[in-house]
């Protein structure tokens, strides 16, 4: 196995990556590789968790929900996209006794990122029949010559580590971060304080879904060639049985379960943005726009929950908040679900970004009217 120093990647990468790289563009070795990578890759990924890319074939095997979550219109993707050849990551890679990369394969694992290395094992000369095996078995010895190359590094790190110690050296105290010393504002609530603390935590079962859709590693790469890197908004549909649409992301639906969506229609109403302190003097606007899409008369169990999301005392806002993030994380990337959803800075207005243009939302029920001065508002009873 031989180690690489690299700099300047043009991806962060990613320990759930194996690579195969060669030293020219076309090689026998690379053209049965290409004929095998699908193969290889359900192996790996079954196995090892692991992706295995053959460059110049990534465009096309960039998985179909990892490219909509990133473009999610077709206007989003590059036309003409240039592919990626074998040798690209050459260029990015060293030794101090100056080896060059022949064809073979390449792995990271988080010793070697924090390290900014990568580890690197030849392949011998390919026979179609028997490539497969092949490559699947000098895989498995690269993977293992890195974890032990990684442990062995670790126990040099803790023999010169107890070298340098000083155990009478008194410890300098950590220093505090801003969350441990924020001072309380006057218009803040307890709902207002923990508010990107809990839509945070309240996200966390959904993060495993939403990781599988983020682009990294070689990931990233690809979809940089193919996604552009500006990408227009989509208009805001509420139809006029309530479904939120983002018509021009393909007609896209956004789900939620009914209250967080009253909620999210609710704001959308205010595009000057809602304090969590004044959600009590919106409880009764709240509760028209639930009972609007309910339909029918609340319960008593209904009412209670709007008393319970406009109480700035309680966390019911901030689970409302995060299960509608979680809606919009699940359908598009960080960088776009960013101006649909809720946010605000403590104490201060909570907003939909996209409400500041007022051309990107409309109602198609009746029982929503535009007014000049206001923007859109639920008709009273």
């Amino acid at each position: 196995m031989k180690v690489f120093e690299y700099h300047d990647l043009p991806f962060y990468p990613d320990t759930g990556d194996i690579v195969y790289v060669d030293q020219r563009v076309e090689t026998t070795n690379g053209n049965i590789v290409s004929l095998h990578r699908k193969a290889i890759d359900l192996v790996m990924q079954s196995e090892y968790a692991k992706r295995f890319w053959y460059l110049p074939t990534a465009l096309d095997d960039i998985p179909d929900e990892m490219r909509r979550w990133r473009a999610p219109s077709r206007a989003h993707l590059v036309k003409d996209a240039v592919g990626i050849s074998s040798t690209s990551l050459n260029q990015y890679l060293y030794t101090e006794t100056k080896d060059s990369i022949s064809s073979g394969l390449l792995v990271w694992t988080p010793d070697s990122i924090d390290r900014s290395q990568a580890y690197f094992l030849p392949l011998p000369a390919l026979d179609y029949s028997t490539a497969q095996s092949v490559i699947i078995a000098t895989a498995r010895q690269l993977l293992a010559e890195a974890t032990e190359y990684d442990q062995e590094n670790e126990i040099m790190r803790s023999k010169w580590l107890d070298l340098d110690e000083e155990p009478d050296t008194p410890r300098k105290r950590d220093r505090p971060t801003m969350c441990a010393i924020e001072r309380g504002v006057p218009d803040d609530t307890p709902a207002d304080r923990k508010f990107d603390y809990e839509v945070t935590k309240l996200l966390e079962e959904a993060r495993k879904q939403i990781d599988t859709l983020r682009a990294r590693g070689v990931s990233q790469m690809v979809l940089d060639r193919l996604v552009q890197p500006q990408r227009l908004l989509s208009r805001l549909l509420v139809t006029a049985d309530w479904h939120i649409i983002l018509i021009d992301y393909d007609d896209l639906e956004i789900e939620m379960r009914p209250l967080a969506k009253a909620v999210y229609l609710l704001f959308l109403c205010h595009p000057e943005g809602i304090r969590f302190k004044d959600l009590p003097d919106h409880r009764d606007e709240l509760t028209r726009i639930y009972q609007v899409i309910r339909g029918g008369e609340l319960t008593d169990k209904a009412r209670q929950s709007i008393v319970d999301v406009t109480d700035p005392t309680k966390n019911s806002i901030n689970e409302k908040c995060a299960r509608i993030r979680e809606a919009f994380l699940l359908k598009i990337d960080e960088r776009l679900a960013s101006k649909y959803i809720i946010k605000g800075y403590r104490a201060r207005p909570k907003s939909i970004e996209i409400c500041q243009n007022e051309w990107l939302i409309d109602f198609e029920n009746d029982a929503v009217e535009y007014r000049m001065d206001h923007g859109y508002s639920f008709r009273p009873e």
